[in-house]
């Protein structure tokens, strides 16, 4: 079983390798404010949206499976329904940790992830977060 919220928050922020799902070149979407606030915060950080070939001169994947390097933590700034479809295909094995942004989850999302034993954070923003570091 999985963890959700309480020190789980502390254990994603100790982590410093993250993905960012919904990232946008819109520096007024969630998506990019999240991809940027994280760079800022000396996080490594890797865009996911297969709407952008690049942000800010930052590479953007396409999907999750694309990025080469380790993922430990995925932040969700998507649809939940978007949410729910690339958590079927993750294993918590590889990527323990996700952080669902406000308005990227719904039941049916936190349900998979618990089933599935992922380490979870939902209903807190990470902006709001790393704003009080």
């Amino acid at each position: 079983m999985g963890k959700i919220n309480g020190s789980v928050k502390d254990e994603m922020l100790e982590k410093k390798n993250w993905a960012v799902v919904g990232v946008s070149p819109n520096e007024d979407k969630f998506g990019f404010k999240v991809f940027d606030t994280l760079k800022n915060h000396k996080y490594i950080v890797y865009g996911v949206n297969p709407k952008y070939d690049e942000v800010r001169g930052e590479k953007i994947y396409n999907e999750l499976e694309t990025i080469l390097d380790k993922v430990e933590c995925i932040n969700f700034v998507v649809n939940p329904k978007i949410t729910y479809n690339m958590m079927e295909k993750l294993d918590p094995s590889q990527i323990k940790y996700l952080w669902f942004q406000p308005g990227a989850y719904d039941d049916k999302v936190l349900e998979l992830g618990e089933s599935k034993g992922f380490n979870m954070v939902h209903g807190s923003c990470v902006l709001v977060e790393l704003g009080k570091r």
